[in-house]
């Protein structure tokens, strides 16, 4: 196809030869399915892969110019489509497609223009971000979409190239004083649609992507949460994958780093960003922080830089499964001990780029199946180690599957008691997987460095590194959740990084007292941590 552009601007002159890029393209495609049909039988494919196709290459906003090079590809597709002897009746085929072409260049809905987005699926990401699917928007029947009529499509004063998905599950942001209740917060069902309809930030600024907003019935509190509803959620998010470029997820902040970490187990080759957010405040509130964190989280859910699932409050993105709850009052409610947030806001966005893992190499799964069977020990000085020996020996039982210690600094459990470490070595023994995790708000736990640890590693039980408890307890329900590994492979994959939830030992500080040689290696090590 050849055009002129010898008279025109650089950049329609760039567009202009981008435009005629894709069409050589699609007529490649067309050619190449064309050639299938011929070998392997493909026919039924080409028709729609020829739509597809020649919808995807369609411009916005296509003025008079583009007639003549409509009608030449339209005339170039006839030739070529209707060339293939095997796809049927030749005239229903062509006719078919030349219908589509006219009609999907652009469609107007209530007086605005739009494109036609309920065939053609965009990958609003750079190609090189992933060789993942791209997305699509919503369809217009609803037989078709996740979400039944309910689902509120927030208005939107012209068409934004990203979509978001926001979910609701309650908490804070959502609740308001309930004078049945003796005047307690509690969530008021339907008010975020509200909310989000006056919120002028989402409906008017031609930058923001187009929000589609789901609430769960009922709502509920975090605290009532558990892996069933976090399986829910990673089920409606794997639903809509293919049709957002991002998601939010509402809910109190009680439990926020056991779901959002949850999920980040849950996701494999996430491709795209997740954030969670709530507030310490309701929006219905005059002051109140519900409004700036539900802003954020909508622009970070837009981002190209950002695939995995994430925590945002007050002024920071964190990575899910290192962030933890540490305040249940003030607007800094999280806080990621062991590695700096993704980004941080001020008067510009600061993204640490050292920290954002890069963007999967996979396809999109999800395995939602977590084991529950598990118990979490906080130890004190001059406990009784008698009571803590008949409640394993009762859990056992029971089938426990994970038992989780939390010890003292490195992972260090009193040297003398010696019928509790025998007891861990039984049930590790039994298909009991112990995890020792520290107490310490920051860094991590080395087992070999007291003599007290290395009692505990010759007993079998396993090192959860500088991982939180959120993220170590839901990194172990996933894990014993999954059928096709065994006892062994467990052990192992817990001190594994997965989804950046851990620092690998070679890259962790050098301990205390360590040699001049060790803690250059370290710092050699943490120079290539990311």
């Amino acid at each position: 196809i050849h055009s002129t552009a010898s008279d025109v601007p650089f950049s329609s002159r760039r567009s202009t030869q981008s435009k005629r890029y894709k069409m050589k393209s699609l007529l490649l495609v067309c050619l190449l399915a064309n050639l299938l049909s011929e070998v392997s039988g493909f026919s039924a494919a080409l028709p729609f892969c020829a739509r597809r196709t020649i919808l995807a290459s369609k411009t916005k906003g296509a003025g008079s110019g583009d007639d003549a090079e409509k009608k030449q590809i339209i005339d170039e597709l006839k030739t070529t489509i209707v060339s293939s002897k095997s796809i049927g009746d030749e005239d229903d085929v062509e006719k078919e497609i030349i219908e589509e072409l006219k009609t999907s260049f652009s469609t107007v809905r209530n007086g605005v223009e739009k494109e036609e987005w309920n065939i053609v699926d965009r990958d609003p990401l750079p190609v090189h971000k992933s060789v993942q699917s791209p997305a699509g928007l919503l369809c217009d029947d609803h037989e078709r979409c996740a979400f039944d009529e309910t689902t509120n499509v927030l208005p939107h004063r012209g068409r934004s190239r990203k979509r978001v998905l926001i979910l609701c599950t309650g908490g804070t942001l959502t609740m308001s004083n309930d004078p049945t209740q003796g005047n307690s917060l509690a969530p008021v069902q339907g008010a975020l649609t509200q909310y989000l309809a006056n919120m002028r930030e989402l409906t008017e600024d031609p930058e923001m992507p187009e929000i589609v907003s789901h609430e769960y019935t009922p709502l509920i509190d975090s605290s009532d949460m558990g892996p069933g509803d976090w399986a829910l959620i990673a089920n409606d998010i794997a639903i809509n994958y293919y049709h957002f470029d991002g998601f939010v997820v509402l809910m109190g902040t009680d439990t926020m780093a056991y779901a959002a970490s949850a999920l980040t187990f849950m996701f494999q080759n996430l491709g795209k960003p997740v954030v969670f957010t709530g507030s310490q405040i309701p929006l219905r509130e005059p002051y109140n922080d519900a409004r700036k964190n539900l802003i954020m989280a909508v622009i970070f859910a837009s981002s190209d830089t950002v695939s995995e699932v994430c925590i945002f409050f007050h002024d920071r993105l964190l990575r899910a499964c290192r962030a933890t709850k540490v305040n249940t009052s003030k607007l800094l409610a999280f806080d990621s001990p062991n590695l700096d947030p993704l980004a941080e806001i001020g008067i510009n966005i600061e993204e640490n780029d050292y920290v954002v893992r890069p963007p999967p190499r996979g396809s999109f799964r999800v395995r939602t199946a977590m084991d529950t069977r598990l118990v979490t020990l906080r130890f004190i000085p001059g406990f009784d180690d008698s009571m803590i020996i008949n409640m394993l020996h009762a859990a056992r039982q029971t089938h426990l599957k994970g038992l989780i210690l939390q010890l003292y600094g490195t992972g260090n459990l009193p040297s003398l008691k010696n019928d509790l470490i025998n007891c861990l070595t039984e049930a590790s023994r039994a298909g009991v997987i112990v995890v020792v995790t520290t107490q310490c708000h920051t860094g991590s736990v080395i087992m070999g460095h007291y003599a007290t640890g290395q009692a505990l590693k010759r007993a079998g039980v396993v090192s959860a590194g500088d991982m939180t408890l959120e993220a170590t307890a839901t990194k172990l329900g996933y894990l014993l959740g999954r059928q096709d590994l065994t006892l062994n492979e467990i052990r192992e994959l817990m001190g594994v990084d997965l989804r950046g939830e851990l620092t690998p030992e070679d890259q962790l500080p050098p301990p205390p007292l360590a040699t001049a040689f060790q803690k250059a290696i370290a710092k050699k090590n943490r120079s290539r941590i990311f």
